[in-house]
C-alpha cells in the first residue's frame, strides 16, 4: 500500500470516529457586529433599546443627529431588519448626512436576522405556501398587524426619544423587508415620504403583492418617491442561476406598473454584478442620500 493511500484511509477512519454535529449547530449564524457602537461618528449619537408591542419584542437602533433639531423635527430613515442594517452602517455614511436620523427596527437577537419574526411581520397573506421557511414552523401574513405596531407603539416610543418630522420620514427594506415596503406603499402610501424596496421578494406567496395592487390606495395630493434597487445576478433560492445576468422580471414588471401611477415618482436601479445579499450594503449610501434630501 502506498503512503498516500494509507494516509487517505487513515483520514477516513478518523472522520468516521468523529461525532457529527447536529444540523442546527452546523447552521448556527455568528452574532452580528456593530462597528457604529465601537467607533461612532462625531455627527450622531448611537443607542439601542428594546420595547414590547402587542406581546412581541423589538429592538430599536437609533442614530440621532447631535445638536439642536430643526423646528419641525429631524428627517428620518426607518430601516427594517434593523440588526442587519445597523451592522452594515459605517460611520462615514452617517457623517455624510449629519442632519438625518436613522432608525433600525429589529429584534432582540444576537444575529443579524430573526428569520421567523421577519417572515411573520413583513409578508402579506400568501396565496400559495411559501418555499422559504417550510419545515421551520414559520408564520406568514402579518404585515398589516406589524404596520399598525410600527406606526403606533413603535413610532410613539421613537417620538419620546427624539423629535422627528412626520412629513419627512422614509422606509427602507431588503428582501422580505422590501416586500413590506411595497405592501405599505400599496396600503398606506401617505405613511412615508419615500419608499426604498431593495431586492424585494416580489414573487412571495404566489403573487400576494400583485394581488394587493388591485385594491391599492393612491395619494390624494402630492407624490411619494419610490426607489427600487436590485441586482442583476439574483435568483430564487433553490433555483439555478440564470444563464445571463438579468434583474428579476417580476420586480421589473411591478416597478413599471407602479411607475405609471401619477402619485408616485419611481426610479428603478439595477446593481450590476450583485446577487441578493450584496444589494443590502450596496444600497445604503444611495438610500441615506435620498432620505436626507
Amino acid at each position: 500500500m502506498t503512503p498516500g493511500r494509507r494516509r487517505f484511509l487513515t483520514t477516513l477512519a478518523a472522520l468516521a470516529l468523529c461525532p457529527a454535529l447536529p444540523a442546527q449547530a452546523q447552521r448556527q449564524p455568528a452574532p452580528a457586529a456593530f462597528p457604529l457602537f465601537d467607533a461612532p461618528p462625531d455627527s450622531h449619537e448611537i443607542t439601542r433599546f428594546d420595547i414590547g408591542a402587542d406581546g412581541l419584542a423589538y429592538r430599536l437602533f437609533l442614530a440621532r443627529p447631535r445638536g439642536a433639531a430643526p423646528a419641525g423635527g429631524w428627517p428620518s430613515l426607518w430601516m427594517l431588519d434593523g440588526n442587519a442594517a445597523f451592522s452594515r452602517l459605517e460611520p462615514a455614511l452617517l457623517a455624510a448626512h449629519p442632519g438625518l436620523a436613522v432608525i433600525g427596527i429589529g429584534y432582540p437577537v444576537e444575529e443579524a436576522f430573526d428569520g421567523a419574526a421577519r417572515a411573520r411581520d413583513y409578508t402579506p397573506v400568501p396565496l400559495e405556501t411559501p418555499e422559504h421557511g417550510r419545515g421551520r414552523d414559520w408564520q406568514f401574513g402579518g404585515q398589516e398587524a406589524f404596520r399598525a405596531r410600527l406606526l403606533g407603539p413603535i413610532a410613539a416610543a421613537l417620538a419620546e426619544r427624539l423629535p422627528l418630522d412626520h412629513a419627512r420620514r422614509s422606509l427602507w427594506g431588503h428582501s422580505y423587508g422590501g416586500v413590506f415596503v411595497l405592501a405599505t406603499l400599496l396600503s398606506d402610501p401617505g405613511a412615508f415620504r419615500a419608499y426604498m424596496p431593495i431586492s424585494p421578494s416580489t414573487g412571495f406567496g404566489g403573487g400576494a403583492l400583485q394581488a394587493m395592487e388591485a385594491g391599492a390606495r393612491r395619494l390624494a395630493t402630492g407624490r411619494a418617491e419610490v426607489l427600487v434597487m436590485l441586482g442583476d445576478r439574483e435568483h430564487r433560492s433553490g433555483t439555478p442561476e440564470p444563464v445571463a445576468p438579468r434583474p428579476n422580471p417580476e420586480t421589473v414588471e411591478m416597478a413599471a406598473r407602479l411607475g405609471a401611477r401619477g402619485d408616485l415618482d419611481l426610479r428603478l436601479e439595477v446593481l450590476e454584478g450583485l446577487g441578493h445579499g450584496a444589494t443590502l450594503p450596496a444600497s445604503l449610501a444611495r438610500c441615506l442620500a435620498l432620505a436626507a434630501g
